[in-house]
């Protein structure tokens, strides 16, 4: 749900240690299983472990915007939480990143067209032709983004009161999200260069 994030974090780690991490932690939610049984090139699973250290960070019960999303989202609290994310993130780029990434982003997991998945192919095609990453911070955007969600995940309908709660804590939910982000990447980077890099 958090590509922005999810890229931003493999940006970091491909240009300081010369990874390709990319396309795997960007597609992760579409491969299951042990990393040693997707087909994939080894420097492509590596994406996907990032992938998956991120979510784990990211699940940990201090999550910073957890004390505001577990009681009205329950186990859809990470869904929330990861949109949320990536709607502050777009909402903040220039301020926090100067510079506008979102087509080097899809270049980049374009060239790895070949391993595509249908269904992540399918997503690809909607990320980009909808600008997903840089239309997260239009709040009618993300409303229509959280109401598609809903109708795919079972009893998901919660996630259409996803804005309206977003819009009565907007400072503190922006304050935490970005908090959480830059921790998570803090964390993920350490914890994959100290399994990949040293």
């Amino acid at each position: 749900m958090n590509f922005l994030a999810h890229s931003l974090i493999s940006l970091e780690i491909d240009e300081q240690e010369n990874k390709k991490t990319l396309y795997g932690n960007f597609a992760g939610d579409f491969y299951k299983g042990l990393i040693d049984k997707i087909e994939l090139p080894e420097e492509l699973k590596e994406g996907i472990v990032l992938h998956r250290i991120i979510d784990g960070i990211s699940d940990r019960n201090e999550n910073f915007l957890k004390e505001l999303l577990a009681e009205k989202f329950g186990i859809f609290k990470g869904i929330v939480s990861d949109m949320f994310i990536d709607h502050f993130l777009a909402q903040n780029f220039d301020r926090l990143f100067n510079e506008n990434i979102e087509k080097k982003i899809l270049y980049n997991i374009s060239k790895n067209q070949s391993f595509f998945s249908k269904k992540f192919a399918e997503t690809f095609t909607w990320i980009k032709n909808e600008k997903v990453m840089s239309n997260y911070k239009d709040i009618d955007f993300l409303e229509r983004a959280f109401y598609g969600i809903s109708k795919r995940v079972r009893k998901g309908e919660i996630l259409r009161m996803a804005v309206e709660e977003l819009e009565k804590n907007y400072s503190s939910f922006e304050e935490k999200s970005i908090k959480e982000f830059f921790y998570v990447k803090e964390e993920s980077v350490k914890k994959f260069i100290t399994f990949f890099c040293l």
